[in-house]
């Protein structure tokens, strides 16, 4: 057996940036060439426990759900066997441990079918005899990690029973957008000052659930934290991915399917593979996409957390992850006002029934209009490139993590 992986080495934060730019490095590393059928172990640190006992070992929790993203993938590629779990209880670790034990981590990654608790999803092999002698430290239930699935709460089994597939989306919302007022609302509400936009916050991640575990096929794993400084959110899912999403889609008389992809690959400049390229621009189609819908979705979370609250947004999928911060504001305004044009007259066509071909006309050209300001911000983007990856608008990975994944982070005033 090859040595587990550690989560933590060398006193390292366990970081979304440590997760893709190392973490899963390492991963890939394991079914490398001499892989020869073997079961991937991970552990908790490498020291040993008189080694560890001086050291400290940091975990920033949105790093969970991307752990659990990869494992379960790894799990099912193993036979659905759970991946092995060495875990050590020292003076070093014994406050990471607890952490993980507070927010439900290890009721949800194992065999746990107490309904108190997360239902368990088998995802890890672990020994429970090194879970106690906590210091019983106080964690808000808002920071505990989610898992959403349509095998909970007998979702497959009413969906079954409703034919219509807007009906089916339409009854997810409503029952996600509960599930997330419920785990994350009083958090938001505490530390985002406008109520307006936590109601929107809510509303657009319960979307975000919904494409999830709907498209995705998959289950979703989400935690909202905050400190200090910032409220943190971070959703994944091991799904189809965005490209394969996209190509399920359908055009219409205002959204030509692959589009600004299109255009944008005529465009592009950088020299990366083919799979690389078409995972960033996946991501720019998604989010032109999005913008063109009558309900909030992604589009909208990225421009309320960059613009109103002067956040960072970053979405991650396959070989790729762009970062939308302050930086592109200027394009980003215009393609707000015009997205707050397109929804106006969604709602307005709903509430007033608007005159086919007036709405046509006019989503048209609010669809054209922005498609040509989309490709300005995609590149403007494109030239904040860095290979510097720490300052740099895109990463680019040569290991594939399939899924989407987002991270959004929003400045405490």
């Amino acid at each position: 057996m090859k040595y587990p992986i550690p989560l933590i080495e060398n006193e390292n934060t366990f970081s979304p940036y440590y997760f893709y730019n190392n973490f899963i490095k390492r991963v890939a590393h394991f079914y490398s060439a001499d892989f020869n059928g073997e079961v991937i172990e991970f552990t908790l640190t490498l020291d040993s426990d008189i080694e560890s006992l001086a050291k400290k070992f940091f975990f920033d929790p949105i790093a969970i759900p991307l752990l659990l993203s990869l494992s379960q993938q790894l799990k099912k590629y193993h036979n659905n066997s759970p991946i092995k779990l060495h875990l050590t209880n020292t003076g070093s670790t014994n406050s990471l441990l607890e952490f993980f034990h507070r927010a439900d981590f290890f009721y949800l990654v194992g065999d746990n079918r107490n309904p108190v608790f997360p239902m368990g999803r088998r995802i890890f092999d672990f020994d429970k005899k090194y879970l106690g002698s906590f210091q019983e430290k106080f964690i808000r239930a808002e920071n505990k990690v989610r898992c959403y699935t349509l095998n909970d709460d007998d979702l497959s089994l009413i969906l079954s029973g409703i034919d219509c597939e807007k009906d089916k989306r339409d009854y997810l919302v409503e029952h996600f957008t509960y599930r997330v007022r419920v785990h994350f609302g009083d958090l938001l509400f505490d530390k985002i000052v406008d109520d307006n936009l936590t109601i929107h916050f809510i509303e657009i991640l319960a979307e975000l659930v919904t494409n999830g575990v709907l498209h995705s096929k998959s289950d979703t794993f989400a935690l909202m934290f905050a400190d200090n400084y910032n409220t943190k959110f971070s959703i994944s899912d091991n799904g189809i991915g965005l490209f394969n999403s996209l190509n399920g889609k359908e055009s219409n008389f205002y959204y030509t399917k692959f589009e600004v992809f299109n255009l944008l690959s005529k465009e592009f400049t950088l020299k990366v593979s083919l799979s690389i390229k078409n995972s960033i621009l996946s991501i720019f189609e998604t989010l032109y996409y999005s913008m063109l819908k009558d309900r909030k979705g992604l589009f909208d979370l990225m421009c309320d957390v960059v613009i109103t609250c002067r956040g960072y947004f970053r979405m991650h999928t396959d070989n790729a992850q762009i970062i939308v911060s302050s930086r592109v504001i200027e394009q980003l305004d215009v393609l707000y006002s015009l997205r707050n044009k397109i929804l106006d007259l969604h709602n307005l066509n709903i509430i007033e029934n608007l005159q086919q071909e007036y709405f046509n006309r006019e989503i048209k050209d609010l669809a054209s209009t922005s498609k040509m300001q989309f490709i300005k911000l995609a590149n403007e983007i494109f030239n904040r490139y860095s290979e510097d990856t720490k300052f740099s608008s895109i990463r680019l990975f040569e290991v594939k993590f399939r899924g989407v994944h987002v991270e959004i982070e929003i400045p405490i005033i």
